[in-house]
């Protein structure tokens, strides 16, 4: 064993996930650094510094063009971070959408970033760039379609501007996916059989600066999801409630609503009660919810 080997066997660095492992978790990529998380969407760009101890610290946000609000914050976020790490919630543009019979060869997620045609087949379309989450207990999928060019763009403003891209996701895509987790894992650990039937049916909003997904689920089926980016305002939540209504109307009085919001007390679950009062609804977000999202995916 060389000696550097030995070194870092010594101080535990062999065993911390290197930077460049995007399959690791943020907060264990890049432990013992100060990172920069980002989160854009049209006309409005918020972030937060992740410490070297894994605490979410000081933040802001600006409304206006990324590209007009990076070439302001560039000095300052990168006086406030280590080499210049940064992970991107690129929130606008993007679509999310339901579909059926996507491959679930083992190795499929890691195929999609290189080759999605082998994964989507017909559904390809070239110039674009795919992830996706399978339901583990039927044949639907929902697949996130972002355009290529959008992500080289997003990605030159960030390096010609002294940043290294760790991660670059969707806010929401990941909300959701971590909304699915965390209901599918309480559900597992229930064991009385009358409460996991009781609620045989629920619908999953997930709320993201300005942008929404609701999808509706009917036993272990994902049957229905609606998503719009870069939808409402602060203020005024309308849209988001006309997107929700066609959805909240084919639930049943056993039906439950599971929501979460990029932070805790939002307004707009405040705006969802107002309008729908006899709505069974359990809110699943934390303070700093997609900052956690991000820094724990």
């Amino acid at each position: 064993m060389k000696l550097g080997d030995l070194k870092s066997v010594l101080t535990f660095a062999a065993f911390r996930s290197e930077p460049d492992d995007r399959n690791a978790a943020w907060n264990r990529r890049f432990s013992k650094q100060r990172t920069l998380l980002l989160n854009v969407s049209r006309g409005h760009t918020s972030w937060k510094i992740l410490s070297k101890s894994g605490k979410i610290t000081d933040g802001g946000s600006q409304d206006g063009d990324f590209k007009e609000i990076i070439t302001s914050m560039a000095p300052e976020w990168k006086a406030q971070i280590d080499d210049g790490w940064c992970c991107v919630s690129m929130n606008t543009r993007y679509i999310l959408s339901l579909e059926t019979n996507v491959s679930r060869k083992p190795g499929s997620e890691e195929v999609i970033r290189t080759n999605p045609r082998a994964v989507l087949g017909a559904r390809y379309e070239k110039g674009k760039r795919y992830a996706y989450t399978n339901n583990p207990e039927s044949g639907s999928t929902i697949l996130l379609t972002v355009d290529e060019d959008q992500i080289k763009q997003f990605e030159s403003l960030l390096t010609s501007s002294g940043f290294k891209i760790g991660r670059l996701c969707c806010g929401t895509y990941a909300m959701m996916r971590r909304l699915l987790e965390t209901a599918h894992s309480i559900k597992e650990k229930e064991t009385n059989p009358a409460k996991i039937e009781q609620k045989s049916s629920y619908l999953d909003i997930v709320c993201c600066d300005g942008s929404i997904c609701a999808m509706l689920e009917g036993g272990e089926v994902w049957s229905e999801l609606r998503s719009r980016s870069d939808l409402y305002k602060d203020g005024d939540y309308q849209p988001a409630m006309d997107v929700l209504s066609p959805l909240i109307a084919r639930l049943d009085e056993e039906s439950q609503m599971r929501f979460v919001a990029d932070n805790d007390s939002s307004p707009i679950l405040d705006a969802l009660r107002s309008q729908f009062p006899q709505a069974d609804i359990t809110d699943y977000s934390q303070p700093d919810h997609l900052w956690r999202v991000l820094m724990d995916s």
